[in-house]
């Protein structure tokens, strides 16, 4: 970890400079949080245009960092050096007073501050997982996300996939936003391993993103206690699925603890109870990496947003909306969803947040930066754009009324949440309510239309607004545990409700209770016999599924797991029935696949049922044998003197 750690040390050097020309008065700490995502969305974009240029390389990592740095040096200037200077002074001085502060008030801090690092390690750790079965991951919403964004690496790092074709829809443009794991193949390539890699970018945004969730609300709120009470209430999101452990609880024959051990089931992600209110480490910040780079940017540029909209010296608010706009454009190819959400709220906020020509330094900003990148992806693009908007009322509510759906899913968070702006400027400082408002749009959109094929993806902006709005909700409690003994206990009472379910299912990553193998021993031996016996982009038939061996070799693959082709709104139907049919032995699709450029077929214990005549492989000239699997070149001669000892071979049944 720490090798892997090292060269990415110039990168936050550059980035914590850079941050000094938009946000002066940010303290050291502010900068260093915000210099991660920072650092991490510029590695992925100058790595790219490193690696499309030259290639993949174990120093590509070190010159990506080593222009990063560059750019904060000639960006921050003397001044911006000397700033740096200033702010270690300040910072010690800061420490030393919280030292000698209140020891109530430190204890508490240092408590929650340890707690919730010690849950974030304990989660993440779980993300990817290597033991003695092989490679796979502790979290069950991470079985399909997991091999998809390992298979992105690989095409960087193994499969030359400049510019980057789908991993599992070969000849397709790559639109999903890809920044997150450029940043971790640079990693990789440089020697580290993918679990290293992924842990090493997962725990640094995800402190990065709770440091600042309580600096926003601290900003926005002014009160301590609320910023400390924030991040919990965003990373441990859920609805009432915590009833639902009662009644299980209620039925155990042993201890609540032998529960706790070994949970039955998730309770934040519940079909047969209608909670689809997924918590957020584990179900959006582990699996959906992209969201772990989003959320940090989402947060410094609406911090930014709320520091512009209150600053009456013109030319730093200036400033700082230029720097909020530069923020933005880098989220189309890090989390486009937070792209699309700040454009629109930005839109909102400027009319009822005026002088606007501050606000137009924000969108000119975000489109200088951001547009080039949104127009290159959607250049080439086979995404369906049909099959993303129509109307859907309620969200994922399935059958049930979306009052009762919404109560179940967010029902004590939404009533605190209507409760503080209905309180307005008795409970909330002023312009609180005014600035929070607008962000509301992405409650009622996604509950209006369905945004993407699945319809639960439209959490992917429900989040935004959460996020947004847990400050609000956060200060009501403060000060109602600020009213005596019976408004400590209630505010404690609904804190509780709002996280339990949330906990409950971070505690169940965290407590090691489940473990799934997704590419076992056998599969990772014959991925690097496969990198050895393929060119980097060969393109290998396969079971479509989301765990084949060729995804984490780089090679291209035909078609992966169709769940993903059709949740990312692209059409692969045709490739499916071909697939069959060239492991039926029908020379015509054989033809067929070879001019969309196919090289290679695999034969290994997800193709069992694949292949029902094994005389159907005859035509094919076999190129590589390896425990229970076989590669054959498409259209040749079979051959059993190449690839192996035939003795090892499994011939699937």
């Amino acid at each position: 970890m720490t090798a892997a750690l090292l060269p990415l040390l110039p990168a936050l050097a550059g980035a914590v400079l850079l941050t000094g020309a938009w946000d002066g008065r940010a303290s050291l700490g502010a900068r260093l949080a915000a210099a991660v995502p920072i650092a991490t969305a510029a590695l992925g974009l100058i790595g790219y245009a490193l690696g499309a240029s030259f290639g993949l390389r174990p120093y590509t990592l070190t010159v990506a960092a080593s222009v990063l740095l560059l750019a904060g040096v000639l960006g921050a200037g003397r001044a911006g050096r000397a700033r740096v200077r200033e702010d270690l002074a300040a910072a010690r001085a800061a420490v030393s007073a919280t030292l000698r502060g209140p020891r109530r008030a430190l204890l508490v801090g240092s408590a929650c501050v340890l707690l919730l690092g010690a849950l974030l390690v304990a989660v993440f750790d779980r993300a990817i997982v290597e033991g003695p079965g092989g490679l796979g991951t502790g979290v069950d919403h991470n079985l399909g996300d997991l091999p998809f964004h390992l298979s992105i690496v690989a095409g960087f790092v193994r499969g030359a996939n400049f510019p980057p074709e789908h991993p599992e829809l070969a000849g397709v443009r790559l639109t999903y936003p890809f920044a997150v794991d450029m940043a971790a193949a640079l990693h990789v390539a440089a020697g580290a391993t993918y679990r290293q890699a992924f842990l090493l970018q997962d725990l640094l945004l995800a402190a990065a993103s709770a440091f600042l969730l309580w600096r926003f609300a601290l900003r926005l709120t002014g009160d301590g206690r609320a910023a400390l009470i924030t991040p919990p209430l965003v990373l441990l999101s859920g609805g009432l699925g915590f009833v639902w452990f009662l009644r299980d609880l209620r039925a155990y024959p042993g201890t609540a603890w032998e529960l706790l051990a070994r949970l039955p089931r998730d309770y934040t992600m519940l079909g047969a109870a209608g909670l689809r209110w997924g918590n957020a480490l584990t179900t959006l910040l582990v699996p959906q990496r992209a969201f772990l780079l989003g959320l940090p940017l989402f947060l410094l540029v609406v911090t930014l947003w709320w520091d512009a909209v209150r600053d009456a010296d013109v030319a730093r608010a200036r400033r700082t909306m230029a720097g909020a706009g530069a923020l933005c454009g880098l989220l189309p190819l890090a989390h486009a969803h937070g792209f699309v959400v700040l454009l629109s709220v930005g839109a909102l906020l400027a009319l009822l947040h005026p002088p606007r020509a501050r606000w137009l330094v924000f969108f000119a900003a975000a489109i200088v930066v951001g547009l080039p990148q949104a127009l290159w992806m959607a250049q080439g693009s086979a995404t369906r754009a049909g099959g993303f908007v129509a109307w859907h009322v309620g969200w994922d509510r399935g059958e049930l009324n979306p009052l009762v759906f919404w109560a179940l899913n967010a029902g004590v968070f939404l009533v605190l949440y209507l409760a503080a702006l209905g309180a307005g400027r008795r409970w909330l400082p002023e312009g609180v309510a005014r600035f929070a408002l607008p962000f509301a749009l992405w409650l009622a959109v996604p509950n209006l239309l369905r945004l993407s094929p699945w319809i639960w993806d439209n959490v992917k902006f429900l989040f935004y607004w959460y996020v947004a709005s847990v400050p609000l909700v956060a200060l009501l409690l403060a000060r109602l545990s600020r009213l005596g003994a019976a408004g400590a206990a209630a505010a404690g009472l609904l804190l509780a409700a709002s996280t339990a379910s949330g906990a409950l299912d971070a505690w169940r990553v965290a407590s090691r209770s489940r473990e799934h193998v997704l590419f076992d021993r056998e599969a990772l031996a014959f991925v690097e016999r496969l990198v050895e016996a393929t060119p980097p982009r060969a393109l290998v038939l396969h079971d479509p599924t989301y765990n084949s061996p060729v995804l984490l070799s780089g090679r291209r693959s035909l078609l992966g797991y169709p769940g993903h082709i059709w949740s990312q709104g692209l059409d692969a139907s045709d490739r499916a029935l071909e697939i069959e049919r060239v492991y039926s032995g029908d020379a015509a699709a054989v033809g067929r696949l070879r001019t969309r450029g196919a090289t290679h077929l695999l034969v290994g214990p997800q193709e069992r049922d694949l292949v029902r005549d094994p005389s159907a492989l005859d035509g094919h000239e076999l190129v590589l044998r390896e425990d229970g699997y076989r590669l054959y070149r498409l259209g040749g001669a079979a051959r059993d003197d190449e690839g192996g000892d035939p003795s090892r071979d499994r011939r699937p049944r």
